[in-house]
């Protein structure tokens, strides 16, 4: 009898833990997990809610997903093609969040680039860029804030032109280069002509992410190496992505919505890498060089119109 007791206790334990666990502990667990999930489906939802007032059509929101696959080209292989990346991001968008939509993924660009490439940095060089792109910033800083969007297109459109002019001033000089024609590794730059590439390139980057070409002219025309020229334009626009960042705050340009917008580019930009590296090995260059070039002349047209 006594031994039948003891027997039942344990079974008795199991019940009572058990009726513990499914009337407790599972209804507590299902709860919280529900609760994850509403919260889940909150974010979610808050997250589209706030593209409400952002209607584009079909090829807009494509642009937008889009570009950060155009950033990554332009990083991995392409430097000069960013500028089309601005043209078709200020045709899509307003022009300010267009422009202002591209400065995360050129951050994050200029921190992959920068590590790679800053021992090979001419300091002296990039400290006289820097310290004159700041005029060009200020200048930058005016036009943005005293134009309003439909203003800023086609003075976007004619900054692109202008760059797309450097890069063939910049195929010229390398052409002349490789012919012997140019100067010699560390040929050195009048001061002055320093001072205005550097306004330049900054007024350009801050108005509209296109300083690349002007920077590149200049370096071809110093006569920089080739890592010691990757090194310096790397540098450059890291410290000057980064100056940006309080110019646009200070505009509103960097609100929530476009930080939003910008997060849906940035899923393209690794496979936007990997598209180049492929690319680089089956299209000639050349070829690769003239089409974009074109198709940023028509965005850029467009721009004007």
């Amino acid at each position: 009898m006594l031994r039948e007791r003891a027997s039942s206790r344990p079974i008795g334990a199991c019940f009572v833990y058990g009726c513990i666990v499914q009337g407790i502990f599972f209804p507590l667990l299902w709860s919280m997990i529900e609760a994850r999930e509403r919260r889940r489906r909150r974010a979610a939802m808050e997250f589209l809610e706030s593209f409400r007032g952002l209607t584009l059509p079909w090829w807009g929101w494509a642009i937008v997903l889009l570009s950060g696959a155009g950033v990554g080209i332009a990083k991995a292989a392409l430097p000069g093609s960013g500028i089309l990346v601005t043209a078709l991001m200020v045709m899509a968008l307003p022009a300010r969040m267009g422009v202002a939509a591209m400065l995360p993924m050129m951050l994050v660009g200029s921190v992959v680039s920068v590590k790679k490439y800053w021992r090979f940095t001419d300091r002296k060089q990039l400290t006289v860029l820097v310290s004159s792109a700041l005029l060009g910033l200020g200048a930058g800083y005016l036009i943005l804030r005293n134009t309003s969007n439909e203003q800023l297109k086609p003075v976007i459109g004619v900054m692109i032109l202008l760059m797309l002019a450097f890069q063939q001033g910049n195929e010229y000089l390398r052409r002349r280069r490789g012919a012997g024609s140019a100067g010699e590794s560390g040929q050195s730059v009048a001061p002055a002509l320093t001072m205005v590439f550097g306004a330049l390139a900054g007024m350009g980057t801050g108005m509209a992410n296109a300083g690349s070409p002007i920077i590149s002219l200049y370096l071809l025309m110093a006569g920089l190496p080739k890592l010691p020229f990757l090194g310096t334009s790397t540098a450059f626009f890291f410290v000057m992505d980064f100056l940006k960042i309080p110019m646009y705050l200070s505009l509103g340009m960097l609100t929530g919505q476009v930080l939003r917008v910008s997060l849906l580019t940035l899923p393209s930009l690794i496979p936007g890498m990997w598209l180049a590296f492929w690319m680089a090995g089956r299209i000639p260059q050349g070829v690769f060089v003239r089409l974009i070039q074109v198709l940023t002349a028509v965005a850029a047209i467009k721009l004007l119109m």
